[in-house]
């Protein structure tokens, strides 16, 4: 795509209004994993906006980084104006409102706007702060200004449906993760050592039950979603999961498919939970232990026994789950071969013991990496070799028929870890691995070593120094002037407690472990009272309708058209397209039965992606008690630019549908197909060619009995009408491909509209 838009001089674009990106006031990037850094500057460079902060002189754009990322935000800090620290809802609009009235007041330089926004809580402004190096090449931070010495994380007191976003984009091509995301909280307070998020996100702050249902309806009804995922650092610990899995099931008509659930920690499955997890289909699912032998997850804080690890398992199998993913890591702080070897032991024996039938279990083993703002803070990482080396061993030694070993590239690992703990000097790295051509260097298959090994080199980093090298106690951190709450005494208390193998408990359940986080005035822990049973209230219950019986639908059938820009979705996008625009207007559907139930709508045909109709057919079963006309005006309401519905009626069973014959309008851009090419395909008495069919047989094809008429309109547009041939539709792009000679990157920029059928 970006050697498209380069070649093609496209400059990056907004999705609703296609405006430059270097015309916005301000652009907000989410920092959620370092090897995403390089696409920063792809961005930026398509963008034609300078990289570095201190080359962009203009006001405007600002480049505003927020995210867990921006917890050590030294490695970006040239080129960024701005960082947001912490809860960002409140922050965002804090700093819009600050640039419209700099925009319509101030003077116009960007120090002065600058200034302005570093008064405002959890904004961390880079060029305020001069990096000092010593003769070992580790980073300082001076303050520019004396009332601007940290930078204190923004926090959200509390999550309501007011800062959550019902109706959020809604893209026509299906994403990786194709569903509803509900968070339900936000913190953590379990005290994982090694997880970062577990600490810059305290304390925890739940979303109540009646706020959560009011989102999540508002937010089927606005996106046309079946699916739902749960978004929390521990879902499982949420005060009312039961009660809210309950009404969430019953919203949608009933229809909601599957409820997409993090790990659950044994001692959460509970007989409630278990019964109402078995109404909906599974998604995937995933415990993680960390480490395989108990020893080391009381290192890491985890509180989790083996015990548990195993009536999770067997609970989770029990329950119809076929895959279970077992997360671990290796390299964690004062680990020993022995905890290798255990981890082979525990898959193995959980795999034996309730991996039955087609039953699988995933194990997945990723480098640990320590992080800023964590206990493990100063901790070495292992070193490549010791990485593969211990990855080797888990290959050899996890040979069990029911366990798939799946792992992260070991070299990513690396890379990642600079970018985790790097500082100012990482500019011009990242700068000479994007020259070198790094993009999206956190998908495997796009993530070439070897170019990060030129980068290294041409710069004269080492990454050894920000990987391999153990930090000491007195050693300043380029991420202390971020204050994450966190008091960098408990940092080191923990630290320490590791060393013994001891554990300390959930803040949650037990007295305060001070962390230093809450002042329990304004900012504590926001939790709700456990509801015994699982009550609806008479709201929540009234809206919810049950289930139609078979006979309250008929089946319609109705023409739509498809035209401009909308020839570019595909058959399984147009489906999914209609069946969200009937949830998102109110129809009621029919739905198949059992754990996956879906719509009852199909096509009579499935057209090509890029070419135009002004006329198919679908079918749809309704209630039968509605309009047809109602039904036309609530679609055409809600589908995309250039989908519309011309006509609806009731579906006849004797009258056939005529759709043997075809015509279409192709216009070409550049030329036009020769007038003699034309004659002579039409004066020929066969043109056979062959191909496999779906069933990967050779399947024979008399393109000119397929053929009716080929007429010119004008020098660049002809008429074709096509017919079926052994019950097969012909394509006018196969004519032109396979007798025409037409190369297919000329086929890309032909218009080929399907106008009528005969």
């Amino acid at each position: 795509m970006e050697a498209y838009l380069l070649k093609k001089q496209i400059p990056c674009l907004s999705m609703e209004s296609q405006r430059q990106l270097k015309n916005f006031d301000i652009i907000g990037i989410s920092l959620l994993y370092e090897l995403n850094f390089t696409n920063i500057l792809a961005m930026l460079s398509l963008s034609k906006i300078p990289f570095y902060s201190r080359e962009r002189e203009d006001a405007f754009p600002l480049i505003i980084g927020g995210g867990p990322c921006a917890f050590n935000p030294e490695p970006l800090a040239d080129f960024f104006d701005a960082f947001v620290i912490g809860d960002g809802e409140d922050t965002a609009v804090q700093i819009s409102n600050q640039v419209i009235e700099f925009k319509q007041q101030g003077d116009g330089q960007k120090k002065t706007l600058l200034k302005l926004l570093s008064k405002i809580d959890g904004v961390y402004i880079p060029s305020f702060f001069e990096p000092i190096y010593n003769a070992a090449g580790i980073q300082t931070l001076s303050p520019v200004f004396d009332d601007y010495k940290t930078v204190k994380r923004a926090f959200l007191q509390t999550l309501t449906q007011n800062n959550f976003p019902t109706s959020p984009i809604l893209p026509f091509g299906k994403p990786v993760h194709d569903r509803l995301r509900l968070e339900i909280a936000r913190g953590c307070s379990r005290g994982c050592r090694f997880c970062q998020a577990g600490m810059i996100y305290r304390p925890v702050r739940e979303r109540s039950l009646e706020d959560l249902i009011t989102i999540a309806q508002a937010s089927l009804k606005a996106t046309g979603h079946s699916d739902i995922s749960l978004l929390s650092l521990s879902t499982g610990d949420y005060s009312n999961l039961p009660q809210l899995m309950e009404r969430l099931l019953d919203l949608n008509q009933g229809y909601c498919n599957a409820i997409s659930l993090p790990s659950i920690r044994a001692e959460k499955l509970t007989p409630e939970l278990m019964n109402i997890i078995k109404r909906v289909r599974k998604t995937g699912f995933t415990i993680a232990p960390e480490a395989g032998s108990q020893r080391l997850r009381d290192i890491v804080n985890k509180n989790l026994t083996e015990e548990s690890i195993t009536k999770t398992v067997e609970n989770a199998f029990n329950l119809g789950w076929k895959n279970i993913k077992l997360y671990f890591m290796m390299g964690l702080p004062f680990e020993t071969s022995e905890d290798i070897e255990a981890i082979c032991t525990l898959s193995k024996k959980l795999a034996s013991a309730y991996a039955k039938g087609k039953a699988t279990i995933n194990v997945s083993a990723n480098s640990f990496i320590p992080k800023a703002h964590t206990p493990f803070q100063r901790c070495a990482q292992i070193s490549l070799e010791q990485t593969k080396e211990k990855l080797q061993y888990l290959k050899d030694n996890l040979n069990h028929r029911r366990i798939n070993l799946k792992w992260q590239n070991p070299e990513m690992s690396m890379v990642e870890g600079v970018w985790a703990r790097g500082d100012r000097k990482l500019s011009k790295l990242l700068v000479e691995a994007f020259e070198q051509g790094c993009r999206m260097d956190g998908w495997n298959d796009k993530f070439d070593f070897s170019l990060w090994q030129k980068a290294f080199e041409e710069t004269g980093i080492d990454p050894l120094f920000y990987t391999s090298r153990e930090r000491d106690e007195d050693e300043p951190l380029p991420w202390d002037v971020i204050d994450s709450g966190v008091l960098p005494g408990f940092l080191k208390k923990e630290f320490q407690k590791a060393k013994k193998e001891s554990l300390t408990p959930d803040c949650r359940e037990n007295d305060c472990t001070g962390c230093g986080v809450c002042d329990f005035k304004i900012i504590k822990p926001v939790l709700y009272e456990t509801l015994k049973t699982a009550e609806k209230s008479d709201t929540i219950h009234d809206i919810v309708p049950e289930r139609m019986p078979d006979d309250a639908f008929k089946k319609f059938e109705m023409t739509f058209s498809k035209l401009g820009k909308a020839r570019f979705f595909g058959h399984l996008e147009l489906s999914t397209i209609f069946q969200r625009a009937v949830k998102r207007v109110g129809l009621t559907a029919k739905y198949s039965q059992g754990f996956n139930p879906s719509m009852r709508l199909s096509f009579e045909n499935a057209l090509p992606v890029g070419m135009e109709s002004e006329e198919e057919i679908l079918f749809i079963y309704l209630e039968k008690d509605i309009a047809p006309n109602t039904i036309i005006d609530k679609l055409n309401k809600t589908l995309p630019k250039g989908i519309c519905i011309t006509g609806c009626k009731s579906f006849n069973r004797q009258k056939k549908i005529n759709n043997d014959t075809s015509s279409y309008i192709i216009k070409f851009s550049d030329f036009c197909v020769e007038k003699e090419k034309v004659t002579a395909f039409l004066n020929l008495s066969e043109f056979i060619v062959q191909d496999l069919s779906k069933k990967n047989k050779i399947r024979k094809t008399d393109l000119r009995k397929s053929v009716e008429k080929i007429s010119f309109i004008d020098l660049q547009t002809i008429e074709m009408v096509l017919k079926k041939y052994n019950e097969r539709n012909v394509r006018p792009a196969e004519i032109l491909t396979k007798y025409f000679k037409i190369d297919d990157d000329v086929i890309k920029k032909i218009r080929i509209k399907k106008i009528t059928c005969v």
